[in-house]
């Protein structure tokens, strides 16, 4: 199955599936940085309608979400019905006009939804392609595919100007596992599987330096990250991380 990820936007397209990918929505974060005295407005519908143009686009007869639909873990009552609102209004408009599938994260909790085919967090695969969230050790059976995508890092580059101003950009990152880390957990898998790391789809979400943090989750665990390459938006491969410590 062909993927790419599309030009300045934070999202793959599966062209042979008319599947449009995306990771880490965290509908319901605006609530959390209301609790800290921070007031944002709730995005829900900047998301939808940000989303619908490129189902359009792409004329995609499904999306896929690869975990953190959902932000909130732990607060208070009001606070979880408010998000609830929000998911259930979110996924029943993007019902309307494409298939939803989910594969839960690590703040997806209990999550269910009569508008959303819910899988676990193990992962899924489609033809050669896996499809996980990435804080969780995919299932053995995906681990054979040519290439895993995965979310849950929210990855960003830092930048650094010649006069030292310092910015951030969103990501993408592409590499391969480490061999032995790799047969040491998947012995019947195959080694030479590609990752690719998607940022977060929400802007809101903030995430790590990855080229100056250290990223996290169960398959960071046995990723060569230092030779992994980063890409910006617009497809620019910056080069290696290692190389823009």
């Amino acid at each position: 199955m062909k993927v790419l990820p599309i030009y300045m936007e934070r999202a793959i397209y599966a062209e042979d599936e008319k599947t449009l990918i995306i990771a880490d929505l965290h509908l319901g974060i605006e609530f959390e940085y209301m609790l800290q005295g921070i007031n944002i407005a709730v995005q829900t519908e900047n998301l939808i309608n940000r989303i619908k143009k490129l189902i359009e686009k792409k004329r995609a007869e499904r999306l896929i979400i690869l975990g953190d639909l959902k932000h909130i873990i732990v607060a208070d009552k009001e606070i979880v019905k408010k998000e609830r609102y929000e998911i259930r209004y979110f996924l029943k408009e993007l019902s309307k006009i494409a298939e939803i599938w989910i594969i839960k994260g690590n703040h997806d909790g209990n999550i269910r939804s009569k508008y959303a085919k819910i899988f676990g967090s193990k992962g899924i695969k489609i033809e050669d392609i896996a499809l996980v969230h990435g804080h969780a050790w995919p299932s053995p059976s995906l681990m054979d595919c040519e290439k895993i995508i995965m979310g849950h890092i929210h990855p960003n580059v830092r930048l650094q100007t010649k006069i030292g101003y310092s910015y951030i950009q969103p990501c993408w990152v592409r590499g391969n596992f480490k061999r032995k880390e790799f047969l040491r957990k998947y012995k019947e898998g195959n080694e030479k599987i590609e990752f690719i790391i998607m940022p977060a789809f929400n802007p809101l979400c903030g995430g790590i330096a990855v080229n100056k943090e250290e990223m996290v989750g169960a398959l960071a665990k046995i990723m060569d990250i230092e030779n992994a390459h980063v890409y910006l938006l617009n497809g620019l491969n910056l080069g290696k991380i290692k190389n823009l410590r």
